[in-house]
């Protein structure tokens, strides 16, 4: 009777735990990048393991879409999931207190503290708290097809850096070999464009200036940006972008680079790899493309040489009115693990605000990590990227920067000194 009974107790309590399990529902961006999934899916399998009972559903997007079908869900108060990629380009979910204060939730002493300082921002009513976890870190890249290079008989600096003349000629060299100089596609992204720009501006007038001409601080009619904007215009007319540009989608933009090989640099985040260390069938590079890296060129009088710039990308959140709070802070927390940086860092070659073991990583990237290395050996890194510049700006300005930079200039519909009157113009309203 006694065995009867504790057999009866061990499958009550049974029945009580499966009664009591949790399906919590993750949303990420990532759809087509292998390479993070085994990340996710792991941290997924060790939250898990410490959670009998609880699962956890990832469902993958595109970025964009999954943005879009958010807002809807969280304006609505309903259908929006537990746990959710996060990062700058939705700024208004964190004022909205649709985003969960981690603050205390996660063990911040396994992250980077520039990647914690980062989501630490004022929420509803302005309080601060700290709004997501910082999985990928990335700068803003100049890669170029070597056999291309090596095609046209372009030979780079040990520096990486061209001049402003040299470049200019690459590009012309580029084009009259029949290649598009950038492997650029705006057609979903509102700041693919801007890498060049950003970039050169950048080394022209150094960070402090840089930072105050986003802000609305500086006029864009100052001399310096004037001749930087001219510049740009004189590449662009050389045949920088692809005809289709605005057509182009990120993902296609990729495949034009390494597969289709139709352009010979790619300006771009140093998250490229995520996409790219991937195999070929699922949109990844050919293994035979000779991928390597530039820097972008020196400006005439420029007082940014070796200045790039460097920030936090996608991240995880946890939705604030999700009915397993607690639980899907756990699922985050899952992360703030350096075995899960190193992992990272093994599987995509992507940077990561994750504390990572370097000695512990074991890699086929080893390769790509020397390159990265190598050209960014002397790189004063500033804290912004071409995906943040927008938190910089007042709305009115960087509605205008997307149109004017991002699709006007790069197009050939406006030129450069129409394009600053618009930005100038723009500034001044926003006062």
């Amino acid at each position: 009777m006694k065995r009867i009974a504790l057999l009866t107790a061990c499958l009550w309590l049974g029945a009580a735990a499966v009664a009591g399990a949790t399906e919590l529902q993750w949303w990420s961006h990532w759809a087509i990048e292998d390479n993070k999934k085994v990340v996710l899916f792991e941290a997924k399998r060790r939250f898990e393991a410490k959670n009998p009972g609880h699962t956890v559903t990832i469902t993958f997007y595109e970025k964009k879409n999954m943005f879009t079908t958010l807002r809807a869900a969280f304006t609505a108060g309903s259908g929006f999931p537990d746990v959710l990629y996060y990062d700058i380009d939705a700024p208004e979910f964190m004022q909205a207190g649709w985003m969960a204060d981690l603050s205390t939730a996660v063990r911040w002493e396994n992250i980077e503290p520039y990647g914690k300082a980062f989501w630490t921002r004022p929420g509803p009513g302005g309080k601060t708290g700290v709004w997501a976890l910082p999985l990928e870190a990335a700068s803003d890249e100049l890669y170029y097809n070597r056999k291309i290079f090596r095609q046209l008989g372009v030979t780079l600096p040990a520096s990486g850096a061209l001049t402003q003349e040299q470049f200019k000629d690459l590009v012309g060299k580029c084009a009259k070999a029949g290649y598009a100089a950038f492997a650029t596609g705006a057609a979903d992204r509102d700041w693919a464009a801007h890498y060049m720009p950003n970039a050169m501006l950048l080394d022209k007038l150094g960070s402090e200036d840089t930072l105050r001409l986003f802000k609305g601080e500086l006029s864009w009619k100052d001399p310096r940006v004037v001749e930087v904007f001219h510049y740009y215009k004189e590449l662009i007319d050389l045949g920088a972008y692809a005809r289709t540009l605005s057509s182009m989608t990120l993902a296609e933009a990729h495949r034009y680079f390494h597969t289709e090989q139709k352009a010979c640099m790619f300006p771009v985040g140093s998250w490229y790899t995520g996409r790219a260390f991937v195999p070929q069938d699922k949109g990844g590079q050919p293994k035979d493309f000779e991928l390597a890296m530039m820097n972008y060129p020196l400006m005439k009088d420029g007082k940014g040489h070796n200045q790039k710039f460097l920030g936090v990308a996608g991240s995880l959140g946890a939705a604030a009115k999700s009915p397993n709070l607690a639980l899907a802070v756990k699922v985050v927390d899952a992360f703030a693990d350096v075995e899960i940086g190193n992992l990272w860092m093994a599987k995509t070659g992507v940077q990561t605000g994750i504390k990572t073991d370097v000695a512990k990583i074991d890699s086929p990237f080893k390769w790509y990590f020397d390159e990265y290395a190598r050209v960014n050996k002397a790189t004063k890194w500033v804290d912004l990227t071409a995906q943040q510049v927008r938190l910089q700006m007042k709305p009115g300005v960087w509605d205008t920067y997307v149109a004017a930079v991002n699709q006007g200039l790069p197009n050939k519909l406006i030129g450069a000194d129409e394009a600053l009157a618009k930005l100038e113009d723009a500034r001044l309203k926003g006062k």
